[in-house]
């Protein structure tokens, strides 16, 4: 099961993963959805991911991946889970990435790649449709998801 919470703006995905929100939060490690120009170097009140490289924050591994468009793509190990959050869908030509547990996508074209590659893992399209963010999980059969939406 993959625990993701639907924000307004942002997902929260096993309780400890932000991705999206255009704020860091503090009690969450923070996945930049593009590389920041600056690196940041200092310590900070909040974890962030926001470049290319290999992490473990508080027993969570996380490897990060930078596409030519400037996207970062993830794969990370948590709660006994390898979940990969792909925004690229030419990173999945690598050798790293080929087995996972679940996979996350926002675009079709990871979709397609993933189909093409024959990839494994269930695969869980996030998707902001009509300004309201929604999960549409590909492979069905059992419910591997738990979604829950704050009342506004």
């Amino acid at each position: 099961m993959v625990n993701i919470k639907l924000e307004s703006e942002w997902y929260l995905i096993e309780n400890k993963i932000l991705f999206g929100a255009s704020v860091p939060h503090k009690d969450y490690i923070n996945f930049a959805i593009e590389i920041w120009e600056d690196i940041v170097i200092e310590k900070l009140a909040y974890s962030i991911i926001e470049y290319p490289g290999e992490y473990d924050i508080d027993g969570i591994f996380i490897k990060s991946f930078w596409s030519k468009d400037g996207k970062l793509n993830y794969v990370f190990t948590i709660n006994n889970k390898t979940i990969g959050l792909i925004q690229s869908p030419k990173i999945l030509e690598e050798d790293d990435i080929r087995s996972l547990d679940a996979w996350l996508y926002l675009d079709d074209a990871v979709e397609k790649k993933l189909e093409q590659l024959e990839l494994e893992g269930k695969k869980f399209k996030l998707d902001a449709e009509g300004g309201t963010l929604k999960i549409e999980e590909k492979e069905s059969e059992h419910a591997e998801i738990v979604v829950e939406k704050e009342e506004e």
